[in-house]
């Protein structure tokens, strides 16, 4: 018999009881069975455990070695055993997260709260990265799940991309911006510098040739900005207090909106548009952390597919919002 946890408790039982009938009924096995299960582990370890005699099991000093260490693996195997089932239950563990800049915003800050919502123990931790590392991250084992722009993930045989519902692009601005009032033409929107991060795929066609919004790099095939930033709490800042325009989904302006802090454009160009995806490796089970966390963030696109939030009028500075499908 090899030496596991269950012959460390039986003899761990022994030696309490001192006798093997008592000890055999504790354990809910017969009394044979202990006593050539605890054979078998002397004769594994080539050492007497137990002395046997008319008052009962004694132990040896070499059995005493294995119940004094035997006692702390078997705690810690509880504990282990406890700590398992807290992930299980996702009463603890960390989940690491890898995003880019938008899908860091919409969806995955509403999801990572409404995970801590359910699991208030959960520790997570959110990485911003920019776009075009969130695939090789993935790819890598160093995050279970990540989300970037679909022009950003390109396909690999051991990866798994879902793409999610497309959010437009609304262009945010300070209340009294030059082109707050009627509607602006593009040539006048890209006279005016853009802060945002880098844009890929077929935002950078419809944001080339302007003068003033950024410039592209046909080498890499992306936009840069005017004014280049991966926190869109800066953006923000910066789009309130400027002429820059903020390209941002409505998620992310909503609160300003309502405040009116920021105003959006009557601008919409189609290939303004944030393409979502959700990466994974194809050979990785994922955590219940991680599995809880992608059913949130496709309950969330599931309210974004079917249409405006309640509670948002349109205002002034604030068209209406319009979903559109992944394309």
């Amino acid at each position: 018999m090899n030496m596991t946890l269950r012959s460390i408790e039986q003899a761990t039982v022994l030696a309490e009881t001192g006798n093997f009938a008592k000890a055999a009924e504790a354990l809910g096995i017969s009394q044979p069975t202990l006593s050539r299960n605890i054979a078998a582990l002397e004769a594994e370890l080539g050492l007497r455990l137990f002395d046997r005699g008319r008052a009962g099991a004694t132990l040896t000093v070499f059995g005493q070695v294995l119940i004094e260490r035997g006692a702390r693996v078997l705690g810690e195997a509880q504990a282990l055993r406890a700590e398992l089932m807290a992930v299980a239950g996702m009463d603890s563990g960390l989940l690491e997260i890898v995003a880019g800049p938008y899908a860091s915003e919409d969806p995955i800050a509403e999801a990572v709260a409404r995970l801590n919502r359910e699991r208030p123990r959960l520790r997570m931790r959110v990485h911003l990265i920019d776009p075009d590392e969130v695939s090789d991250a993935v790819r890598e084992g160093r995050f279970e799940i990540g989300l970037g722009g679909r022009e950003c993930l390109p396909a690999h045989d051991d990866l798994t991309l879902e793409h999610l519902w497309s959010r437009r692009l609304y262009l945010a601005c300070r209340p009294g911006h030059p082109l707050a009032i009627g509607r602006p033409t593009l040539a006048q929107v890209l006279s005016y510098p853009f802060v945002t991060s880098l844009l890929m795929g077929q935002a950078v066609g419809a944001v080339s040739g302007g003068t003033g919004a950024g410039t592209v790099d046909p080498e890499r095939g992306v936009f840069a900005p005017s004014i280049e930033v991966n926190s869109f709490d800066a953006a923000r800042r910066i789009a309130r207090s400027s002429d820059a325009l903020f390209p941002a989904t409505f998620t992310m302006l909503e609160a300003d909106l309502v405040a009116g802090h920021l105003g959006t454009l009557d601008f919409d160009q189609p290939a303004l548009r944030f393409h979502p995806t959700v990466v994974r490796r194809s050979d990785r089970t994922l955590s219940p952390a991680a599995s809880r966390l992608l059913e949130i963030v496709r309950a969330i696109d599931a309210e974004l597919a079917s249409g405006t939030p309640a509670g948002l009028q349109p205002t002034p500075r604030f068209s209406e919002v319009r979903r559109n499908p992944v394309t």
